[in-house]
Formats: structure tokens, sequence, C-alpha cells
């Protein structure tokens, strides 16, 4: 079973993606917010195959997870996708030029759908 990381910080997607995930045979974890998601990625003894970022969120943004998952040797080659409102063009670019496998905009994928483009990013990084 694929093991999954999601930073997302409104427990109502949280839930929705939790059923949505498990249903197609994935496991996940979920922080919070950016501090409690980088505390426990660091801790976890077994890392994600992915994570799921959030753009926005308490504490720490996406960004600052992922720049920090970046500098970190057992994080650092873990997919990441960048899953958020935040659409600007410079967003993008900065989450492409920090390595996310994909940037997402959240309003414009319903649940499945981003269940889709996992399944995809895996089978990109030969994820099984």
């Amino acid at each position: 079973m694929v093991k999954l990381f999601m930073a997302e910080d409104d427990s109502l997607l949280v839930h929705i993606y939790e059923k949505k995930f498990k249903a197609s045979g994935y496991e996940i974890d979920f922080a919070m917010d950016g501090e409690e998601a980088i505390s426990k990625l660091k801790n976890m003894e077994i890392k994600p195959a992915l994570v799921l970022l959030d753009g926005q969120m308490p504490r720490k943004s996406g960004f600052e997870v992922l720049q920090e998952m970046k500098n970190d040797e057992e994080l650092k080659n873990v997919p990441v996708i960048f899953l958020t409102n935040m659409y600007e063009e410079d967003n993008e670019k900065k989450g492409l030029a920090l390595g996310v496998a994909s940037y997402l905009i959240k309003s414009q994928y319903i649940p499945s759908e981003i269940v889709t483009k996992v399944k995809e990013v895996c089978e990109k990084y030969n994820i099984k």
C-alpha cells in the first residue's frame, strides 16, 4: 500500500480526501498546519512515498515546508504535489523551481480527480 502524507488546514477537505484516498487503496496521514507537517515528516520512521502540500497554512506555508523538505536528506527526494488555491504564475514557477512534481489549483479539481493526479505522479515516479 502506498503511503501518502497531506498537509491541509481545512478539516472538511481532510475528511473528504481521507475517504477518497483510502477507498483508492492509499494509506494517508495528515497535518493541519505547516509546522505540524514538517515535524511529522521529519519524525516518521517510514517516510511517505508522496506528499501533498497546501500552499496557505497556519504557522508555515506550503513553500516553507517544501523548502525544509528539500534541505532534509531523508525528505528531499520525496515527490510533492502542491495543491493550493494560490494561483499566480510566480507561485507556480516558484513551486516548479523548488522541484514539485505537480502544481494543482484546488478549485479546478474535484477530490476524485486529485486521486487520479496522485496515481499519475506515482506512475511517473514508479511508486508502488
